[in-house]
Order: structure tokens, then C-alpha cells, then sequence
């Protein structure tokens, strides 16, 4: 017997904390009935429909990793008609879901997957993925405000949070721009530009150029790649030795 979140997520409809929204919202039905507990327990091969619809098993896994454009929605559907990653998904056969978000307004890598168990991996706060992003930022960025960053600014009234790396590599006179870098473990939202606005740095643009050890830098905007066999038995080696965060 499994929770019916983990057997939804496993089907690869959506993580299993999306799936736990569905559950609670009333969208899912086991033999017909809907079920609103998230401690429900069923066999994995139970028949399962969401939003009336049979959810079956997935047959293959898939992984890619994608480089967002900016002004795209970090969802595979959007009642105003906005752009969403989905779009970028159209000729795939297989249903998929971005793993974690990403802004609206922010570009960059995002992992793309039908294999909810492997993104409620990815999105569990225990592990904290590392997450680097680069900034442009208006003015020149001081060595106080890089510090400022690395040993931690105060977001969302008392949250203290820190950079893991954060560095200046370029400062455009011309412009009066700074490009700035940085690394967080962490996932709330607006988290970078939060930590931006308490140094006293400001924003124009921003974009996630990695996630752990993928990097987007050969992936063109609004493509993808397929992650190979061993990346994604890499995510889960960083943290075969339990959840303790590794050196980095």
C-alpha cells in the first residue's frame, strides 16, 4: 500500500506536493470516489482519475533540462493565455511539469520531468540544491555589498539567509552596470531578489545559469537537452549519504 500522492506523483502526472493540492482540492478520484485525506493508502495499480480523466502509468521517464526565456510562466497552462513553458514542450508525447519554479521575469535553467518522484526529490527542502544565479544590476556594486551577501542579509521581516558564493565579475562604466554572481541553497520565493533588495543592490535582470552541476551554457534560449542516465543518477548520489549538505 502507497499514499495516493506518491502513486500520482510516481504515474508522473506532477510532483507529489502538486499531487497533494489535487487531493485536497477534491480533483482525484480512486475507484470513482474522491478522496480528500492526503493519508490515504492504496495499492499502486489502484484506477485513479484527475479531473475525470484516468491517470496511467508511466511507461518511460524523461528529463531536460531547459533554458527559460524571460516573460514565460513557470506552468503547462495559463487561463490568460500567457506564455508558459508548455509551449516549448508542444511536439513531446509525453505529459510533462517544470520541476521547482522559476519567475516570470527571470530566465534561465529549469528542469523539466514526467517522473514526479524524482522532482519532489529535487524540490524537498532537506536536500537544498545548489541554485546560481547571475544579475544585472544597476551602479556599481561594492566588495561591502558582495559581503553583505556571503555573510547574510534579513528577507521576508526576520529570515536570515546567506549566499554560499557571491562575486562581482564585471562592472560596465559605460552602462553603470554591475554583473554580479551568486549561489543559494535555499527555495523561497523571490528568494535572489529579496537578498538583492536587502544589500541595497538593484535589480534589472536576472538568470539561473545552474542547478548543481547542470549548467545551461551550451543550451540555447528556449531550448533543451536531455539530461543523460548518470546526471541524474548524480542528483541522487550527492545525497546517498542522507540529507546532511555536502561541501561544496
Amino acid at each position: 500500500m502507497e499514499r495516493l500522492q506518491k502513486i500520482i506523483a510516481s504515474r508522473g502526472f506532477c510532483s507529489r506536493r502538486q499531487a497533494e493540492n489535487l487531493i485536497t482540492q477534491g480533483r482525484v478520484k480512486v475507484n470513482g470516489e474522491v478522496i480528500k485525506e492526503l493519508g490515504s493508502s492504496f495499492d499502486p495499480n489502484v484506477e485513479i482519475q484527475i479531473n475525470n480523466k484516468e491517470l496511467k502509468k508511466v511507461e518511460e521517464k524523461v528529463y531536460y533540462l531547459f533554458n527559460k526565456p524571460r516573460l514565460v510562466l513557470t506552468t503547462m497552462s495559463d487561463p490568460k493565455g500567457r506564455p508558459t513553458v508548455a509551449d516549448y514542450f508542444k511536439d513531446s508525447k509525453i505529459r510533462l511539469f517544470p520541476v521547482g519554479r522559476l519567475d516570470y521575469d527571470v530566465s534561465g535553467a529549469l528542469l523539466m520531468t514526467n517522473d514526479g518522484e524524482f522532482a519532489n526529490f529535487v524540490m524537498h527542502p532537506r536536500y537544498e540544491f545548489r541554485k546560481t544565479y547571475q544579475a544585472l544590476c544597476k551602479g556599481n556594486v561594492s566588495k561591502v555589498q558582495i559581503k553583505n551577501l556571503i555573510n547574510g542579509v534579513i528577507i521576508d521581516d526576520s529570515y536570515k539567509t546567506k549566499a554560499l558564493y557571491a562575486n562581482l565579475i564585471k562592472y560596465d562604466p559605460k552602462f553603470d552596470e554591475s554583473i554580479i554572481e551568486l549561489t543559494i541553497a535555499e527555495g523561497k520565493k523571490h528568494h535572489v531578489k529579496k537578498m538583492l533588495i536587502a544589500a541595497d543592490i538593484y535589480l534589472k535582470k536576472l538568470k539561473r545559469t545552474q542547478i548543481e552541476f547542470l549548467e545551461i551554457k551550451d543550451v540555447e534560449i528556449g531550448k533543451f537537452r536531455p539530461l543523460k542516465f548518470h546526471e541524474v543518477k548524480q542528483f541522487y548520489g550527492l545525497y546517498s549519504s542522507g540529507p546532511k549538505k555536502k561541501g561544496i
